[in-house]
């Protein structure tokens, strides 16, 4: 379950971290009850899609009139295909600068993995592509939990003033405690901002939860979908992972309304994707993961449910940079149902980690032999790029196929 900037904030504070400070608001009759004379804010929509920046779903608004108009452009409106129940007037905090926290589960290692940058307030994935040696990346023991050990080697490369580094790893001790009182598969703090006092305070969250856990966790939220019954791929693709309990294969898998069919693999990272895919025009048929390194046979039947959407317009396979997962082995399970259907329409796939140069001559053989219209990229292209690139190339074949946009 994926919570709201809002939701995600109130478990950081009841976890030690300071936030910046917020007024929900729900209705229009609400915003008479704020001072507008002593106060600028940050207007935000509330929803559980990223980028929202990019999108318009942020603006500074410095008076009554200025929040009322952005109040009546999204409340009770849908902001890319989201229903916006609620707008967040979060306080304007001068920065001196913004940094990254994250903490994710390593399905492969079984192991939480903590994430540090000074270069805060920039998508991660897009920051560990053009800039690496920014990011530096941490195993925790689950039984020791995070140490101070731990705090220095993340800061290991900075040079914060002692009062800072200090705090910062007050921080990060308290983004343990969320992560792990909270049953959390996955914490960001984008950014965490230094204020010319020297004050941490997280302006932003986003907050994954273990769904399993939800009978133990002391705070409950509202379920993310309505109470809809699932359709019969979305059972399908839930059972993939029954019998076989190597990596995960379809454990989430949402019918869409959309065209072109998505793979993806990289927890965070796949909202980025289906944002862009959003931004530059496309709709997804839906939405799942694969992630863990799953076997060749699981891949399959999930490629399988995914393509048996009538009318595709294209396949989307992509994801983060993989550590431990056998790129060959993953998509081969994807290439033998290229193999099986013969789609005539564009597959864009972008992957890259163990095995990528044997799944690139493996997939550029099947394109040869049997006249698929494959497009691989590596991890040189962003995927955010791969994502325009398949709207593009979706938009062409409609074209051709005389379907009207």
């Amino acid at each position: 379950m994926k919570l709201k900037e809002f939701e995600g904030k109130e478990l950081f504070t009841k976890s030690g971290i300071s936030t910046s400070k917020g007024i929900l608001i729900r209705s229009l009759d609400e915003l008479n009850q704020i001072d507008f004379n002593t106060s600028t804010f940050i207007a935000k929509v509330q929803t559980l899609q990223g980028g929202r920046g990019k999108k318009r779903g942020v603006r500074i608004v410095s008076n009554r009139q200025d929040a009322e108009a952005f109040v009546n452009e999204f409340l009770g409106k849908e902001f890319h295909g989201e229903l916006v129940q609620e707008i967040l007037l979060d306080e304007k905090i001068e920065i001196l600068k913004e940094l990254y926290l994250g903490l994710l589960f390593d399905t492969k290692k079984r192991v939480p993995i903590f994430i540090f940058s000074e270069q805060g307030g920039v998508d991660i994935e897009e920051l560990q592509l053009n800039s690496p040696n920014k990011i530096i990346v941490e195993e925790i023991n689950i039984l020791k939990g995070l140490t101070k050990e731990n705090c220095e080697e993340l800061l290991s490369k900075s040079s914060f003033t002692e009062e800072v580094n200090f705090k910062l790893q007050k921080v990060m001790k308290n983004l343990w405690k969320c992560f792990t009182q909270f049953d959390c598969k996955m914490l960001e703090v984008n950014p965490l901002v230094i204020t010319k006092d020297n004050s941490l305070i997280a302006i932003d969250s986003v907050v994954v939860l273990d769904d399993d856990a939800n009978y133990r966790r002391e705070i409950k939220f509202s379920k993310r979908m309505d109470d809809r019954k699932k359709t019969p791929r979305e059972i399908a693709a839930n059972k993939i992972d029954e019998n076989d309990p190597k990596g995960v294969a379809g454990k989430t898998f949402i019918d869409l309304d959309g065209d072109i069919g998505i793979l993806t693999s990289g927890g965070g990272a796949s909202m980025t994707l289906m944002d862009a895919l959003l931004e530059y025009g496309g709709k997804a048929a839906n939405f799942t993961e694969y992630s863990g390194d799953p076997s060749r046979e699981k891949v399959q039947q999930l490629t399988r449910i995914v393509l048996s959407k009538e009318n595709l317009s294209g396949l989307l396979v992509a994801g983060v940079i993989a550590n431990f997962t056998n790129i060959k082995e993953t998509l081969t399970g994807v290439a033998d149902v290229l193999i099986e259907l013969k789609p005539d329409y564009p597959i864009v796939i972008r992957r890259a980690g163990p095995h990528d140069t044997e799944a690139k001559i493996m997939l550029a053989e099947i394109k040869d032999n049997y006249g698929l219209d494959i497009h691989y990229f590596d991890e040189k292209t962003p995927m955010t790029k791969s994502a325009e690139i398949i709207v593009e190339l979706s938009k062409k074949y409609k074209q051709k196929k005389g379907v009207t946009q």
